[in-house]
């Protein structure tokens, strides 16, 4: 049980550094890209030769610190070791190395215990507390992330001062996305999460570390298995309601696209609605925070629309908008004004940032 790790030491170059959190008992961080990191990694392919999806060279274990239910939310906070990883500001992606000192990556995953969909709820704020004296020691707000084990979930780099008991809270704003299906209405308030979490680095330097003999080739580590349920993965093709329109491929992602006869709740249309799951290869994690839109053919008339991200029971975060008529043999081009907004472990450093349009005729495949 673990979380994705290290790759090799190529992918930072030339990119711009954030600095963050701090490696464990004080010693000296080697970020990708230096003598001392290239050293300590197993010989493997370039960032060159890699595919843009592909297994890192490590990976970490994780310790659980507890499951709570708030709202309609469960909540599940974890730690690993500190990570290095990378953050993307519209089309710009920096590089946020380790520092030196103590400390953690904690882990927030956050899903709906009735339908067992991960939620998308943008950076929630964290506070780490001294648990004997209420004295704040860090607050800042977490990354939304994606890691080939863990998959989608909230976290970063966290410093602590001393070992010893500490309480750490997570607040949550209501989701943003649209919420369509039996999830009209439900995630409309904030909520707050609160922990205890024991710091000592005899602990945390028992997290096994193994690593990986396929690194650099193609593929991703497989989904972590806990007592946390979901793991993360999209409902199958299968699985999805509409009629299946096809799958199209850009930029390493996937996009499923789905055609429902009739606009689900929360849409303000009769008509049909065209939903377009943007997803991972291999472990099908969603891909969200994207900018997208769809030009559909139908009967000789040309319609554009803005696919705008929501959430449904059946269906997951997707991407989606309805229109005045589509059926199965249309032509529908999908464009991505936007990468996904979300930070990257390493395996998906390189992946989901440049598309071309991708065409399909609805129904065909």
């Amino acid at each position: 049980m673990s979380v994705a790790g290290c790759a090799t030491g190529d992918d930072a170059a030339g990119e711009t550094e954030t600095p963050s959190g701090a490696a464990p008992g004080g010693t000296e961080a080697t970020p990708e890209g230096t003598k001392a990191g290239r050293e300590n990694e197993l010989p493997t392919a370039t960032a060159q030769e890699r595919p843009l999806v592909h297994i890192p060279a490590h990976q970490d274990g994780m310790r659980m610190v507890g499951m709570t239910e708030v709202g309609p939310y469960m909540v599940a906070m974890s730690y690993t070791l500190l990570h290095d990883f990378w953050v993307l500001a519209g089309q710009e992606k920096s590089y946020v190395r380790i520092n030196d000192g103590q400390g953690l990556h904690l882990m927030a995953t956050v899903w709906d215990p009735e339908y067992n969909q991960r939620i998308p709820l943008g950076s929630p704020p964290v506070e780490v507390r001294d648990a004997a004296s209420g004295d704040s020691v860090a607050e800042k707000s977490l990354w939304p992330m994606l890691s080939q084990q863990m998959g989608p979930h909230f976290g970063d780099n966290v410093a602590f001062p001393d070992e010893g008991e500490y309480t750490v809270q997570l607040s949550f704003d209501p989701v943003s996305a649209r919420q369509l299906g039996e999830y009209r209405g439900r995630f409309t308030d904030s909520v707050d999460a609160e922990f205890d979490l024991l710091f000592r680095t005899d602990i945390t330097n028992n997290i096994r570390e193994r690593f990986v003999d396929e690194a650099g080739q193609a593929g991703a580590l497989e989904p972590m298995e806990t007592n946390m349920k979901p793991n993360g993965s999209l409902p199958g093709v299968r699985a999805l309601p509409g009629d299946h329109g096809g799958i199209v491929e850009g930029g390493a992602a996937k996009f499923v696209v789905q055609v429902l006869r009739k606009a689900p709740a929360g849409i303000d249309s009769s008509g049909p609605y065209l939903a377009v799951s943007a997803r991972t290869p291999y472990n099908q994690y969603p891909l969200p925070f994207m900018g997208l839109r769809a030009t559909v053919s139908s009967a000789g008339e040309e319609v554009r629309e803005p696919l705008k991200a929501a959430i449904h029971p059946e269906l997951g975060y997707h991407y989606g908008a309805p229109f005045p008529a589509i059926a199965m043999g249309d032509e529908m081009t999908l464009e991505v004004g936007a990468p996904p907004q979300i930070a990257r472990h390493r395996g998906y450093q390189t992946a989901f940032l440049e598309f071309d349009d991708m065409t399909l005729t609805l129904g065909e495949q």
